[in-house]
């Protein structure tokens, strides 16, 4: 029935995006509701860095299942080590982020409102870095892809 799922070597690409799309959407609502001075806006930037890093835990521990499957080649290994240390700091990061904002939560003022929005900054910049490197084992290297028999 679904023939794309089927081929996929490890379920890891089903759980990568939504940390991604949360924390960027987190930090478009944090730059809304400083600009429009907006506490839903905040509000909205906030669950959405918590329900992010939730599923950052679950796309590190599909990564980690899948780990097996990307080849002992030095220069892949590499890649991949840099593209596993970013990934791990960038979800640390973010749950020091929501255990900020849990703390701050009764009493969030303009110079905590931009404190977040710099750490939300800084871990855009890391899941960037990250996910460039998780790109370039798929795209340059062919990670954990089902490639075609060509041999036929």
């Amino acid at each position: 029935m679904l023939p794309g799922l089927r081929s996929m070597l490890n379920i890891h690409p089903l759980f990568v995006h939504f940390p991604i799309a949360l924390w960027f959407g987190a930090l478009l609502f944090e730059v809304l509701a400083l600009w429009r001075s907006n506490n839903e806006f905040h509000s909205t930037a906030v669950r959405l860095l918590n329900i992010g890093t939730l599923c950052a835990y679950a796309a590190a521990f599909t990564g980690w299942l899948a780990q097996s499957s990307v080849e002992p080649s030095l220069e892949i290994q590499r890649v991949f080590d840099i593209h596993e240390t970013l990934m791990l700091i960038a979800t640390s990061f973010a749950t020091a982020l929501a255990i900020y904002c849990f703390a701050k939560r009764a009493a969030y003022a303009a110079g905590s409102r931009r404190i977040f929005l710099v750490g939300l900054i800084a871990l855009a910049i890391l899941t960037i870095v990250g996910t460039d490197r998780g790109a370039q084992l798929v795209y340059q290297y062919a990670q954990s892809v089902n490639l075609p028999d060509t041999s036929k």
